[in-house]
């Protein structure tokens, strides 16, 4: 897929019943609502050369307070990683994410273990089927 099919995929997923949260040049961010006021956007679809579909998966400190971070990456690799890879997606990253007081930017708040997954995609319908199979997927590891 390249970027022509932009227009093309937007619609595919439009007419999937997906809601796109923000378009850019090579990327489309899906929309996932936490609340029915809020948005949030774990799944996107990059273009070009390397088209794939990607997600971030995370489990958070305050759920496991005593865990070590690598305890924390490996409990979102044994559970949304073990499905990812079946289903033809590999570990594109893992990061850790301080979220701070918007107010007190210098209080943390909790601190995510994210893991993001990518597969590639062909065509136009195996990335509405992938975006709709990753937004499907419990990417939240609670306690």
């Amino acid at each position: 897929m390249d970027k022509n099919d932009l227009q093309s995929l937007k619609r595919a997923l439009v007419d999937a019943g997906v809601e796109i949260y923000r378009t850019r040049p090579d990327e489309i961010h899906v929309a996932e609502r936490v609340r029915l006021h809020i948005m949030d956007s774990g799944v996107k679809i990059t273009f070009g050369d390397d088209a794939r579909v990607m997600f971030s998966a995370r489990s958070q400190r305050s759920d496991f307070p005593h865990d070590s971070a690598t305890d924390l990456f490996d409990k979102v690799r044994d559970t949304v990683g073990r499905a990812a890879r079946e289903r033809g997606y590999i570990e594109s990253d893992a990061i850790t994410v301080e979220v701070k007081d918007p107010v007190d930017n210098d209080k943390i708040l909790d601190v995510w273990h994210e893991v993001t997954y990518a597969r590639p995609v062909d065509d136009l319908a195996t990335a509405v089927d992938e975006v709709k199979w990753s937004l499907a997927l419990e990417k939240y590891i609670s306690g």
